[in-house]
């Protein structure tokens, strides 16, 4: 039922969106959980822990600290995630390197049309935050915290609306070019490695220890040396 799949990929978008930064913060909504959690929903658990781990490193460095406004992360690993699943789902495969690296092409940018939704429901939500202490002042606690709760469903709504709408997108259009260009699906594979690549610079551009340069060039040694001594030992 593709309508109930839009439902919980929206109403995961949306909570995903409000326990990001505007209640409990307990990183539920970080892409190296949520992509599983959206992938289980969805019935592909499997994509879900595929997908999640690069989509984390690839955003690592958006993280909701103080005043910052990072691109919406939670909102592209749910548009991702969800539009992969949906898109394998049509093809009869899966979610092949293919349909994951077109599935992050189409829906990526919803962690940036995300921003600026951020942007605009914080701009009017320290309205709601202004009216809220004039309430507290006033002795009315009940109409404070209706405030705090129409300034939670401002997130929500945002992450209801885009998270399907960007995963219907890439369910869509991955679809219609992987049918029409069959030949693409072995360079897409190469290209989804070279995704890993880039999330896994971006995962070390993100860290802030000094180490960190160190450690991922070791981690990267031993993940190569590891790939070559199971492949000799298949063999």
């Amino acid at each position: 039922m593709p309508g109930l799949d839009y439902l919980l990929l929206g109403l995961v978008s949306g909570l995903a969106a409000i326990e990001r930064k505007g209640f409990l913060q307990a990183m539920l909504s970080r892409p190296i959980a949520l992509a599983p959690a959206v992938g289980l929903l969805l019935g592909d658990l499997e994509a879900g822990l595929r997908l999640g781990p690069p989509l984390e490193l690839l955003w690592l460095g958006a993280v909701n600290l103080g005043a910052a406004l990072p691109v919406n992360e939670a909102l592209g690993a749910a548009a991702v995630t969800g539009g992969a699943v949906l898109a394998g789902r049509a093809l009869g495969g899966g979610v092949t390197p293919a349909v994951a690296v077109l599935a992050l092409l189409v829906a990526a940018p919803a962690a940036i049309l995300g921003r600026r939704a951020d942007r605009w429901a914080e701009t009017r939500n320290e309205r709601l935050a202004e009216r809220a202490e004039e309430l507290l002042a006033c002795g009315e606690p009940r109409a404070a915290v209706r405030e705090n709760l129409i300034g939670l469903l401002r997130p929500f709504a945002i992450g209801m609306v885009l998270g399907p709408a960007f995963a219907a997108l890439a369910a869509g259009l991955v679809p219609l070019l992987l049918r029409s260009v069959p030949s693409a699906s072995g360079p897409l594979a190469i290209g989804w490695a070279a995704c890993w690549g880039l999330a896994a610079a971006a995962g070390a551009r993100a860290l802030r220890a000094r180490l960190g340069p160190v450690l991922f060039l070791a981690a990267l040694a031993a993940g190569t040396l590891g790939s070559v001594l199971a492949g000799s030992a298949g063999r």
